[in-house]
């Protein structure tokens, strides 16, 4: 019984020192998945990866070389090869790995339906030691390093399920990081950029309404002694809302109506400039047209006020000489309203940036 057990360890010590002896591989050959798409009907590509990995022996004067040439393949099997190209990368770990990733994309050529395989080919590669070159004879190709086949179902519609692969197509459906970015900058630009247009233009307002109130407060002494202190009658408010009214009026006049219509014009234009200029209600068109010319206090009003005043004492002057103030009412209805847009806060603005 003993002589049979040690004869039995021998035999097993015998047997097992081969696969002990062999050497491990510097490089592997792997097939990661199955093609994308699994199922492809006529005339559709595919795609099919294999990965290359070995070992960088550069440290000790070595290199593993692979036959690039041979993987430039027109045919593999019965499919035809549409694009080929290899991916490069490198990983360290324990040692330094190189990984190529090849990728094919394919069709079928065969019109007969049913599943396919995609046979496995070679890798051809050799090891070339220290001191040897790379061209140099003696240093053989290796064949034995093979991909794995790779099964295709071709079918002329896709089937619901695949009773001969039980995997799920590895579906693409791209990056979305450049579509992320557009929208997420363009809601924080709707969300931010009215906001801030609009303080922008409320602060402009509010600085400009100060400065026009600092303009407006000003003393009778800056004024000529022919023009008396007095209380305004009509405020700012009711004396614009007045002269708009009475140039829509002056559009809507015809025939005699029109002298009746430009008297009115006339009033509310005297109330206006009143009511910004603080003139008191005695004083004459005339008297505001000098007044305001000679007054530099007014700045940003003293040019559309001045137009006004102007306007005013063309009409008292034709009234009191007889003569028609207004041969055209529609000319003057355009001329006013052009007059009354220029006090606008925001044209003020500009004519003084100007």
């Amino acid at each position: 019984m003993r002589y049979k057990f040690l004869l039995l360890s021998v035999a097993l010590l015998l047997t097992a020192t081969p696969v002990l002896a062999q050497k491990a591989s510097p490089i592997i050959v792997e097939t990661p998945r199955n093609a994308v798409p699994t199922a492809v009907i006529t005339g559709q590509t595919f795609k099919q990866t294999y990965v290359v990995r070995f070992i960088d022996l550069t440290h000790l004067g070595e290199e593993i070389i692979v036959q690039k040439e041979i993987l430039e393949q027109k045919f593999i099997g019965e499919f035809e090869v549409m694009d080929f190209k290899i991916n490069y990368d490198t990983k360290q770990g324990e040692f330094l790995e190189h990984r190529w990733e090849l990728q094919y994309v394919l069709r079928i050529i065969n019109p007969r339906k049913g599943p396919k395989i995609i046979p496995g080919f070679v890798v051809p590669w050799k090891h070339k030691k220290s001191g040897q070159q790379e061209n140099d004879p003696s240093i053989q190709y290796n064949y034995d390093l093979k991909t794995d086949d790779v099964h295709v179902n071709y079918v002329s519609t896709i089937p619901e399920k695949d009773t001969y692969l039980g995997i799920r197509d590895h579906l693409d459906f791209g990056s979305f990081k450049l579509d992320r970015f557009i929208f997420l900058f363009a809601s924080w630009f709707l969300a931010v950029f009215p906001l801030g247009l609009w303080f922008i233009f409320l602060t402009n307002k509010f600085r400009t309404s100060g400065k026009v109130n600092r303009e407006e407060d000003v003393k009778i002494s800056d004024f000529p002694e022919t023009v008396p202190s007095g209380v305004v009658m009509v405020s700012k408010g009711k004396a614009i809302k007045n002269l708009r009214k009475s140039i829509r009026k002056l559009k809507r006049s015809r025939g005699a109506d029109v002298e009746l219509a430009v008297i009115e014009v006339l009033t509310a234009v005297k109330d206006f400039i009143r009511a910004k200029a603080g003139f008191n209600i005695g004083a004459t068109p005339s008297e505001m047209v000098k007044a305001i010319s000679d007054n530099k206090n007014l700045k940003s009003f003293q040019a559309p006020l001045l137009a006004l005043a102007e306007r005013a004492s063309f009409y008292q002057v034709c009234f009191e000489g007889n003569r028609k103030p207004v041969v055209d009412p529609i000319g003057e209805v355009r001329e006013l309203t052009e007059l009354v847009g220029n006090l606008r806060w925001y044209k003020r603005l500009f004519q003084a940036r100007s």
